[in-house]
């Protein structure tokens, strides 16, 4: 429920903080076209996307969405367990929906969360945060890793590759990596969380394995879904405090021999310099680690850079969001940061922006280093409906300029059940 809580909590921060925003500078112009590529409208096509887009070889976009889907299934009240989708362009410039997979409750796994991955045969791979056979988490299972295959004929089979047990063993899971190697890797999404390796199986149909890597011991530190690797095999992430006692860290989890060792490359103070960093950590070509935290600064967040140049970790500020009346400039980022081919990186954040009123409905921007520092610029402000609102998730791109991410809300009527966007700075 991570997304979901932390997304009206920080609404209703924005909302009660706003009127003492200082105004400091004129209002930021939205730069980029953006084209709503899909409108969910809550029913057997899904609702509420709030993950990254997958972007095939093809140009099709796959994701999921945490409602919706098999309207027979429900979870806390609302229609639907969730689906995985794809979505088709077509000559004519419009785009199809497809619905690969209708969770059906149960052991079958419910509210499908974090990222999808592909591997080169064009199977999906993904995690859904309820559901399975142990029930003692919620009622609802403690969730599970699924593994969807294209059949040839438009259909897909659905696989159960693993079903947490809850406890020390793990529970909600949100997120996947692969290795080199193909095992895959992921986060239990809730305190005392863990990280997981499973391995594939010598012959298809067989038990993956299960191997734990780390715990977090620490009472709500809570590790954020988004997991990346440097170039030894080390693990890069974030962890933030759900329960206010802290500010959060981005850590690094080397292998060593036949075990993993954590170790926390910088420990965020919050205040001015910034905390509780939800959107993981990406490394450029130096090993600099560049990130958010989705609070802290002007209080609504901060981007930024940590550098071991001095021989170990310190923080610089890159930005702070909310500098401009009203947070036009966006206001708590929770997504990853996606880092360009020239060195600019993009983002989402889940507040701010000129549209829905003093909350805002969200923007994206992009961050470019130059000779005076890094200078942000919002590439598009959401509006809400008929445009999205609340992105969530991070942002895709196709190597030709074009960007792709889905706003958790906003779309069709009231305040709408998602979009799935394509963005052209």
């Amino acid at each position: 429920m991570r997304h979901s809580t932390y997304c009206f909590r920080f609404m209703l921060a924005a909302v009660s903080s706003l009127f003492l925003t200082l105004l400091l500078v004129p209002t930021a112009q939205a730069a980029g076209h953006e084209k709503v590529l899909y409108r969910f409208t809550g029913a057997t096509d899904g609702a509420f996307p709030d993950s990254s887009m997958l972007l095939d070889s093809h140009g099709n976009l796959y994701g999921t969405t945490s409602g919706g889907g098999d309207q027979s299934c429900s979870i806390y009240g609302n229609p639907g367990c969730g689906v995985v989708f794809e979505l088709m362009p077509s000559s004519k410039g419009t785009w199809q929906e497809q619905i690969i997979y209708a969770f059906q409750g149960g052991a079958d796994g419910i509210w499908p969360s974090g990222n999808l991955l592909i591997d080169a045969s064009g199977n999906l791979y993904g995690t859904t945060m309820y559901g399975g056979s142990y029930t003692v988490c919620t009622g609802y299972g403690c969730g599970t890793v699924f593994e969807l295959s294209p059949n040839g004929d438009g259909t897909w089979t659905k696989t159960l590759l693993y079903e947490f047990q809850g406890s020390s063993e793990g529970a909600y899971p949100s997120g996947l990596v692969f290795d080199k190697a193909g095992n895959l890797y992921g986060i239990t999404d809730v305190a005392y969380g863990v990280i997981y390796e499973l391995s594939p199986p010598k012959q298809h149909g067989q038990t993956w394995t299960k191997n734990t890597l780390y715990t977090f011991h620490s009472f709500g530190g809570e590790p954020d879904p988004y997991l990346g690797f440097d170039s030894k095999g080390n693990l890069y992430g974030a962890w933030f405090d759900a329960f206010g006692g802290g500010d959060g860290a981005a850590y690094e989890l080397a292998r060593t021999g036949n075990s993993w060792q954590e170790t926390d490359l910088y420990d965020f103070v919050g205040g001015g310099y910034g905390g509780q960093p939800m959107g993981g950590v990406t490394r450029d070509g130096k090993g600099h680690v560049f990130g958010t935290g989705s609070t802290g600064g002007n209080d609504f967040g901060i981007a930024f850079e940590l550098n071991s140049g001095t021989g170990h970790w310190t923080e610089s500020m890159i930005y702070n969001f909310c500098s401009l009346n009203n947070c036009a400039d966006g206001a708590n980022p929770e997504a990853p940061l996606l880092l360009d081919v020239k060195g600019d990186f993009y983002g989402t954040t889940l507040n701010g922006g000129t549209g829905c009123g003093f909350v805002g409905c969200g923007v994206v921007f992009r961050l470019a280093h130059t000779q005076t520092g890094w200078q942000e610029t919002v590439v598009h402000t959401f509006k809400g409906s008929p445009d999205g609102s609340n992105p969530i998730g991070g942002l895709t791109t196709n190597g030709k300029g074009n960007f792709y991410g889905a706003t958790a809300a906003g779309g069709t009527g009231g305040y709408g059940y998602g979009t799935v966007f394509e963005l052209t700075p």
